[in-house]
């Protein structure tokens, strides 16, 4: 759906990009994750068309970018970082505004306003909105064309907790017509929810690409795993440390450890094996946060040879 060859962009002595490549699928959600300055927003821009790249080509549907941008925004609904709107303006003038400019039936906007949460505000002038209203509203005129491609750069900025909910659900709804989603945010709880796959980019560079398991399993990132056993001993402590578990404690019938993924099977086996009556398990695996502190803390050089 969309690919990204080897994509370069300065900024006079300043390399946003460095040779960013990207094959992203059809009806996939795909995230990209940075530190600041990190090129997220520069590499949203050049995909639709708005940053000239320095080297480097784009093509969507097989359509190069460069060559044709006009039919590239056809196919793209594109929610920018920052967006702003004529405070005198109604909601609902607003969204027929961006419906004239994209050739949009009008009686799509009453859903793109449902779709959003702010139907019941239709009426109201936009210098009256609240700012997680306003990127509601900002949402909203994204998908007033019903694009087949979604494109988000920090998504969730100023929604409250009621409004990352919708727009959880609304990234749920647009997948399963198939569309495919393209965002970027800092709330990596969201993007760990949401995205099939993650792309980190640290300065300029793309530093890691995989599932959340595949970059969990790439960098042997173990899981906290709490085991209830009937009778349990220091003898099970025992046998998980010589499997390699870390941190292990016994609280009551609850044995906790840290142990890496490749182990954990192992140690539930050889607890069973050795007589222990595992009742109930549970695992807490490494979150996206921790899993981004140890790319973009490392050197980025060092992840590039493992990039799927």
């Amino acid at each position: 759906m969309i690919k990204i060859e080897n994509l370069t962009k300065d900024y006079g002595n300043i390399k946003a990009l460095l040779g960013v490549s990207l094959d992203i699928e059809k009806a996939e959600t795909f995230a990209i994750v940075g530190p600041n300055g990190a090129g997220k927003t520069t590499l949203l821009n050049t995909i639709v068309g708005l940053v000239h790249p320095s080297g480097g080509k784009i093509t969507v549907d097989n359509i190069e970018v460069s060559k044709n941008p006009k039919e590239i925004k056809k196919r793209i609904g594109y929610l920018p970082q920052r967006i702003s709107f004529h405070e005198n303006l109604s909601v609902l003038e607003v969204i027929e505004f961006y419906a004239s400019l994209r050739g949009v039936n009008n009686n799509n906007l009453e859903n793109a306003l449902s779709a959003v949460g702010i139907l019941e505000q239709r009426n109201k002038k936009v210098g009256a909105l609240s700012g997680g209203m306003l990127q509601r509203l900002a949402l909203a005129q994204a998908i007033i064309s019903d694009p087949p491609i979604l494109i988000l750069d920090e998504p969730t900025i100023s929604l409250d907790p009621e409004g990352r909910i919708a727009f959880k659900k609304l990234i749920r709804e647009e997948k399963s017509k198939g569309k495919t989603i393209l965002l970027s945010s800092h709330i990596l709880s969201y993007i760990e929810e949401l995205a099939d796959r993650i792309a980190i980019l640290v300065r300029g560079k793309v530093v890691a690409l995989d599932t959340l398991g595949g970059l969990r399993t790439r960098l042997k990132m173990g899981s906290i795993l709490e085991v209830v056993i009937e009778n349990l001993s220091s003898q099970a402590l025992s046998l998980v440390e010589d499997l390699g578990a870390k941190n292990a404690t016994i609280n009551g019938n609850r044995l906790r450890f840290f142990i890496t993924p490749e182990d954990k099977s192992k140690v539930i086996k050889t607890l069973v094996e050795n007589g222990f009556n595992v009742m109930d398990l549970w695992t807490e695996d490494s979150s996206l946060e921790e899993i981004f502190i140890k790319y973009t803390e490392g050197d980025s050089d060092t992840y590039t040879n493992s990039i799927k």
